[in-house]
């Protein structure tokens, strides 16, 4: 990949998710946050692409990135950190990919549709892994750091 590849997949992937963050009507002051999460996700997803070949791996680090910057961001804004990563994993979300899947089901080439349903899989696992992992730390952080306050000695 190429720098002028790359360029424009990061530019593509903030005014992307900037697209969506008015579509969505997220809140005025996590339009800017959303979208440079989506800046920073395909930023990452790039580099993944470089270093991986297996689509899980390209998808769960980028996911990872996301879910961290939107929990940062939660806490400084004071905010719910779940619309800022609905908006920032939207570049990872795998359209193309879905619609080629119903399409070859559609068809009938149960070849084709069969390589990018398990394609589509591992995308979707990726995320979700990437995800459940950094929220379920954060869960477990958060747990800890208050359980003084529920504890009766």
């Amino acid at each position: 990949m190429d720098f002028q590849e790359f360029l424009r997949l990061a530019i593509s992937g903030f005014v992307g998710t900037f697209g969506f963050t008015l579509l969505f009507r997220s809140n005025k002051n996590r339009v800017i946050i959303s979208s440079f999460g989506g800046l920073l996700t395909c930023v990452v997803y790039a580099l993944s692409c470089v270093y991986f070949d297996h689509e899980l791996m390209q998808n769960l680090f980028p996911a990872l990135v996301a879910t961290i910057y939107a929990e940062i961001m939660a806490r400084m804004t004071k905010a719910p950190a779940t619309p800022i990563l609905a908006c920032s994993i939207i570049p990872l979300v795998p359209g193309g990919k879905l619609y080629y899947t119903t399409y070859y089901f559609v068809v009938g080439e149960m070849e084709n549709f069969y390589d990018s349903f398990i394609a589509l899989l591992r995308i979707a696992s990726g995320l979700a892994v990437g995800i459940i992992l950094v929220s379920v730390a954060v869960h477990e952080i958060n747990r800890h750091k208050f359980k003084h306050i529920f504890d009766v000695d």
